[in-house]
């Protein structure tokens, strides 16, 4: 099973967060979705993405969705 790590910097770059580690399924599974939540906030995002296999990844995607709450 091939594994994502990532990690986030809420400042530029200056200070990361510590690697959050999510499954991205089966060699062969091309449609997985990974979702990750809960990561507070912040005004300089920074986003950091490896994967643990010796594999060919591509990141066909990326989005964000924000939710301000009050």
């Amino acid at each position: 099973m091939t594994t994502v790590d990532f990690r986030c910097s809420k400042d530029g770059g200056h200070n990361w967060s510590n690697w959050r580690q999510c499954s991205l399924g089966e060699t062969g599974d091309f449609v997985k979705r990974v979702e990750m939540r809960r990561f507070g906030q912040g005004m300089q995002w920074v986003f950091d993405i490896r994967v643990t296999d010796p594999v060919k990844a591509d990141l066909m995607a990326a989005s964000t969705m924000v939710v301000a709450e009050r």
